[in-house]
């Protein structure tokens, strides 16, 4: 099953469930810069390219639970998050290419502070990558952690202003050696419509 049909599912079957919290769907840009040690100039030299493309997601903030009743948070409240990405970046006359599917735990502000919420999130998911050169993708386990902070802008339109995320694709090795070049620093912007 391909990335992209998982985000779908999860988005599809986190929307149904939006009568009994609040919702997000969203779409952003994402800047990636993935760590990869000895593509091209040899095992000792780590390259930091940086790849682009689109981020497509839906959030759920649980209120309560099935048979549990209400959740008592505090200040915060707890939800998931369930995203895919497309990434790319033009290297050695090839091209690096990048999907990722996640879900993640997020903990966000019960309220808007001055019109924002931030939040956290840390997750897991699968990255499905292919090299600049390569003929192959290889998919491995992904990790990833990150803040961000949503505005509201009108109604229930928010700009995610920024979420940072760092992680890294568990046992992935690159280049024709034994080194492992698997760090990732993401860097988001975009648009979400909250669902109520």
């Amino acid at each position: 099953m391909k990335l992209r049909s998982l985000a779908v599912f999860f988005a599809v079957a986190l929307a149904s469930a939006a009568a009994y919290a609040q919702t997000g769907v969203y779409l952003a840009i994402d800047a990636q810069e993935f760590a990869q040690k000895g593509v091209a100039l040899g095992s000792n030299y780590t390259e930091r390219p940086w790849s682009f493309g689109p981020e497509y997601g839906i959030y759920y903030d649980f209120t309560r639970l099935p048979k549990v009743g209400a959740l008592h948070t505090g200040p915060v409240i707890l939800g998931i998050d369930a995203r895919g990405a497309t990434l790319r970046d033009d290297e050695y006359h090839s091209q690096l290419d990048r999907q990722d599917g996640l879900f993640s735990l997020r903990v966000a502000t019960k309220k808007p502070f001055m019109g924002s919420t931030p939040y956290v999130q840390a997750g897991f998911g699968i990255g499905h990558t292919r090299l600049p050169l390569a003929a192959h993708y290889s998919n491995n386990f992904l990790f990833q952690t990150g803040v961000g902070l949503d505005h509201k802008i009108r109604g229930r339109l928010d700009w995610r202003i920024v979420e940072v995320d760092a992680g890294f694709l568990g046992n992935y090795l690159v280049g024709a050696g034994n080194e492992q070049g698997n760090y990732l620093v993401t860097l988001t912007t975009g648009m979400v419509f909250r669902i109520h």
